[in-house]
């Protein structure tokens, strides 16, 4: 028995100490933060307070949207003596991210918060390719009700249950990043997952305030093709097939080429060439619902990032269903009018879209503002 105690006392002693080394290995490497961002700004944003009680925030998107504030203003103000104010500080190369950290410097927050953007979540590197399972380990652990809870009465814990992540320190303004095709499929996972969680964010930032959140869709031109098709989803034998597939679309043979490309789609998923063709053919056919749900996924499937995509309109619209916030769904306006010429560019709807849509925009605005 004397040996034993010894023995006993020395593995207590050694688990004491390697958990002491482990404990310490995270609070010195950890910030303390409860959501478990990769990245962090090299400086604050400077102080800002709205001039109005509406305020635009997004990306280039939010930014070509504020040029119709007045039509908007207009619908909302109608039968008041004074027309409404609505301010814009959405610019161009403002993901998310950037967007968070704007609104967190803000001295008062508007009344109403409109949210248009998506277009430029992959402008920049936001984390490290060598963290990325760490940080889908720790937004697990984040997603964890106990934990969160936790976090929120005790922030300090955050530096013992998150594992330690190298963050990516970003500058007051963005450094583009040129994606090559396999970066930008290893981070598209990532990329998405953060998205969805910047949401999240802002929806509680907003509340937390107590500043009405709108969440817009961003409108997709889905005449426009992909800019790239993934090398792994092309071969020798798909270019031919491509080929054949657009001869007959020469010879305006739209049915046999319907047939064709309906089979090859089935064939060789995730070609956002053969998608987009097999959608602009369903589309000359009439076949229109068909047709739109195609091009997305061409979107979808899109090798490089000049864009939103698909994908980020579904988030937005899961995010605003499951945390019953208002949404605008913007897309939906130029998709249900595929058979128009609904974009004058590869990004921006035509005006009437934007005047149509922000009409419908503002009675709901004014509703809420019982006005």
């Amino acid at each position: 028995m004397k040996k034993v105690l010894p023995i006993l006392l020395g593995a207590s002693v050694l688990g004491l100490v390697s958990a002491g080394y482990f404990i310490w290995g995270r609070v010195s490497k950890n910030p303390e933060q409860i959501v478990p961002f990769p990245y962090t700004f090299s400086a604050q944003a400077g102080a800002l307070k709205p001039e109005a009680p509406i305020l635009i925030v997004g990306d280039r998107m939010g930014a070509y949207f504020s040029k119709f504030i007045p039509g908007l203003a207009e619908t909302i103000s109608q039968n008041l003596e004074k027309p409404i104010r609505i301010q814009s500080i959405a610019r161009k190369g403002e993901g998310l991210h950037r967007t968070l950290h704007t609104l967190r410097s803000l001295t008062q927050w508007p009344q109403i918060l409109i949210y248009h953007g998506a277009s430029e979540e992959f402008l920049e590197r936001k984390f490290e390719l060598s963290e990325m399972l760490r940080i889908r380990k720790n937004f697990a652990r984040y997603r964890d009700d106990r934990l969160e809870t936790l976090l929120i009465l005790y922030p300090w814990f955050s530096r013992i249950a998150y594992e330690p992540v190298k963050r990516v320190v970003l500058s007051p303004d963005p450094l583009p990043a040129d994606f090559e095709e396999g970066e930008y499929l290893r981070r598209l996972e990532t990329e998405l997952l953060l998205f969805e969680q910047h949401l999240l964010q802002l929806i509680a930032l907003s509340k937390d305030r107590n500043s009405l959140l709108i969440l817009t869709t961003t409108p997709i031109n889905l005449d426009e093709p992909p800019k790239k098709v993934c090398e792994f989803t092309a071969t020798s034998e798909i270019d031919a097939e491509i080929l054949s597939l657009r001869e007959l679309l020469k010879r305006n043979n739209p049915k046999e080429a319907y047939a064709k490309s309906s089979k090859l789609i089935g064939l060789y998923p995730g070609n956002a060439e053969l998608l987009y063709l097999h959608g602009q053919v369903a589309k000359r056919l009439g076949k229109l619902d068909e047709a739109v749900d195609t091009l997305l996924s061409a979107s979808a499937y899109d090798c490089s990032s000049w864009r939103t995509t698909a994908v980020h309109n579904t988030i937005i619209r899961r995010v605003a269903r499951a945390q019953q916030v208002l949404l605008f769904d913007f897309a939906k306006l130029t998709e249900n009018d595929l058979t128009e010429t609904t974009f004058f560019d590869e990004l921006y709807p035509q005006n009437i879209y934007y005047d149509r849509g922000l009409e419908q925009l503002g009675l709901v605005i004014k509703q809420i503002l019982k006005l």
